[in-house]
């Protein structure tokens, strides 16, 4: 059962742009964690990676994953997500296109906006258990 973002979280994660941590399960069965750019659609958290990077293929054989975003900073606070992960193609690169500018604006580099298409993927994150901490 999918678990709904509270206001209060949702808006912690629209205001964060400091990378999070994605947590997938490895062909071995053990976890492994990336840093990654991520946005909000709704209560699913949105990443974009190259549609052959280990991440995407781990989430397509597993779809059980793990996402945290934290201030770094004290008083730290921050969210653990655990969900399920769908990978879904990004064939013109649109979403990658607009994670990316939430982190850079709209002066983006060369490498991010000559990508191929077809080359990028989206996973989305649909959150299952939510566990914040020190947030209001």
């Amino acid at each position: 059962m999918t678990a709904a973002l509270p206001p209060e979280i949702r808006a912690f994660l629209e205001a964060m742009k400091v990378p999070g941590v994605l947590a997938t399960i490895g062909r071995k069965g053990g976890p492994v964690a990336s840093s990654v750019w991520f946005a909000l659609e709704g209560d699913t958290i949105i990443v974009s990676t190259p549609v052959d990077r280990t991440k995407a293929r781990n989430a397509r054989a597993d779809s059980r994953v793990s996402f945290l975003v934290d201030t770094r900073e004290r008083p730290y606070s921050g969210v653990a997500i655990e969900g399920e992960a769908e990978v879904v193609e990004d064939p013109e690169g649109l979403l990658g296109l607009a994670i990316a500018q939430r982190y850079l604006g709209d002066d983006l580099p060369e490498r991010i906006t000559a990508r191929e298409p077809g080359s990028r993927a989206i996973i989305r994150i649909r959150p299952l258990r939510v566990r914040p901490w020190n947030l209001a």
